[in-house]
């Protein structure tokens, strides 16, 4: 019921970050992408954004031509969801990460034909959460792209307690042929498998931060500089086999009796974003960037990762490349 292969044209429901990122990969694997948005400056500002991102990309190496990339995507206001759906054969929602606004957008999916696929890029419902009241849960998969989505490799597919295996392994082939690393989870948890180890950083970095240990900065330099450099090319169980278990198991009995178990955010965390300090978005969060415009801060990471992108397949070739 579910052919991979007979999938040409990708519906993606809301544009703004990471649905962005979602369109430009499918339109650069050669899709035809169809972008939904409830607001008309977002989807203007979005083909805006992918084109200077595209326009970034070609100087990278990574794509020939941008125009034709850009000519494969159809941009749609979601009053025109009908038209926008029609004929494609999966649609991926990106809608904020809201429950009711999920399953609002759930409901108006149920009444597609019953062969199209549907995929969620939710970071932290399950599906069975989101699909509970649908008719046809069964085509509904899970999928949690990394921001950026055009280029960091990886995409998290996990499903629901009623979702169809058949219905997995299409989409799954489906992220093969758009050139990214399918992750599959095997059992249906909140967080996945990344959010749930980000998750378990995030609560260190807070204990270390809010105890003086450490200033952001060097944070950031200590990790770019250690098993950030080493994750790039080993996983963490690859690495510990270099390690040796032995090693690992010593370490981990000595280090876990004193790691943070907080169950809240940092209060330092909480009190930045109660003043408004929201990271780049707002000009300020952990940096200050002031002076800066948005486009060149992104386009300065853009341009780190597109360089990491290109090592990446080198070591791995069987990624798939969309150049």
């Amino acid at each position: 019921m579910y052919d991979a292969s007979r999938i040409t044209t990708v519906t993606v429901i809301g544009f703004g970050t990471m649905g962005l990122g979602i369109v430009q990969n499918f339109a650069e694997a050669g899709f035809a992408v169809r972008a939904v948005d409830r607001s008309p400056e977002q989807l203007q500002r979005g083909k805006a954004q992918m084109a200077s991102s595209l326009r970034l990309a070609q100087e990278e190496g990574l794509i020939a031509d941008p125009e034709a990339v850009l000519g494969r995507v159809s941009v749609y206001f979601f009053d025109d969801f009908a038209d926008a759906t029609e004929g494609a054969q999966l649609v991926v929602e990106t809608v904020p990460e809201v429950l009711e606004i999920k399953k609002e957008v759930f409901a108006a999916l149920d009444g597609l034909p019953r062969d199209v696929l549907i995929g969620s890029n939710t970071s932290s419902f399950t599906v069975s959460q989101m699909t509970g009241e649908m008719a046809t849960p069964e085509r509904v998969v899970g999928l949690h792209y990394f921001n950026p989505a055009h280029l960091i490799p990886a995409v998290e597919v996990h499903h629901g307690e009623a979702t169809d295996p058949a219905a997995i392994d299409a989409v799954i082939a489906v992220m093969e042929r758009a050139g990214k690393v399918p992750v599959r989870v095997r059992k249906e948890v909140p967080g996945f498998i990344i959010n749930r180890l980000t998750g378990a950083l995030e609560r260190e970095v807070d204990f270390l931060l809010d105890n003086g240990v450490v200033t952001p900065e060097d944070l950031d330099v200590a990790v770019r500089a250690s098993f950030g450099f080493r994750l790039a090319c080993l996983g963490p169980m690859e690495a510990e086999d270099f390690i040796g278990l032995d090693t690992s198991w010593r370490v981990s009995n000595n280090v876990f009796k004193g790691l943070s178990n907080a169950d809240k955010a940092s209060p330092d965390l909480g009190e930045k974003v109660e003043r408004g300090e929201l990271g780049v978005k707002s000009g300020k969060g952990w940096y200050d960037y002031a002076g800066r415009t948005t486009e060149d801060i992104y386009a300065e990471r853009d341009r780190k990762l597109m360089r990491q992108l290109a090592v990446y397949r080198s070591n791995n070739p069987s990624t798939g490349d969309n150049s």
